[in-house]
């Protein structure tokens, strides 16, 4: 496999860091288009999960910008995405009182539907506190759905400057010119494959369109030089 080159890229991180519930996805391309038909996957919201990493977690949700290899810029996309539950209004995911009210409103529901027809001991159960876990927040997070404002995304980010990252290659990753929070991106990559992976798992993803890639592409060797600590 040749080595990562000096290249320009887009590369949309979706992540929990170590401690939380583990998971990473790096989706690294030169099209907003692309970028966004990634993000839209997540924004599905399937199983509630996307909701549950955002707003239990406080998940990284952002847009890198490399141009040249060396890392310029970093969009949260927090202030752009909003969650509804149900019928209610839409909040957005930086308001966190806001996100918590709608999940601990929905588990004070469910817990007064428990309660109905049980047995007066059953009744006296306490619903756990705002800042608590109760399992079922799972229920209320599935129900959640998400959007974003893209065009505010959009003018945020820079255009990409040539040479662009191409399919089949790496893109060097230097933070030299890069001096605030996020640090880095997950696992501090020195380097970043084009396409769609699961960081943790090691895996390639399959992204929601297709891209023709070279046929002498080898997405498993050196597969531990493109993420490295």
């Amino acid at each position: 496999m040749a080595p990562p080159q000096d290249r320009s890229c887009y590369v949309l991180e979706l992540s929990v860091g170590p401690g939380g519930s583990r998971w990473a996805e790096l989706h690294t391309y030169t099209s907003l288009d692309h970028l966004r038909a990634c993000l839209d996957v997540f924004l599905e919201n399937g199983g509630g999960t996307s909701a549950y990493h955002a707003i239990y977690y406080g998940a990284t949700l952002g847009v890198w910008t490399v141009q040249g290899g060396d890392v310029v810029g970093f969009v949260d996309l927090h202030p752009f995405i909003q969650v509804r539950h149900l019928d209610k209004p839409p909040v957005a995911l930086t308001d966190e009182a806001g996100t918590s009210a709608l999940v601990y409103a929905r588990r004070k529901e469910l817990y007064e539907k428990d309660r109905e027809g049980a047995d007066a001991e059953d009744e006296e159960d306490e619903i756990p506190g705002p800042n608590e876990w109760d399992d079922s927040d799972l229920i209320t997070y599935e129900e959640m759905t998400m959007a974003v404002d893209w065009s505010g995304v959009l003018a945020r980010l820079p255009a990409l400057e040539p040479p662009l990252l191409a399919p089949g290659e790496r893109a060097k990753v230097r933070y030299d010119r890069w001096t605030k929070s996020p640090r880095a991106m997950y696992a501090s990559n020195k380097s970043v494959r084009f396409g769609s992976h699961d960081v943790e798992g090691g895996e390639k993803l399959d992204p929601p369109f297709e891209i023709e890639m070279p046929a002498s592409d080898d997405e498993d060797e050196d597969e531990d030089d493109e993420f490295d600590d």
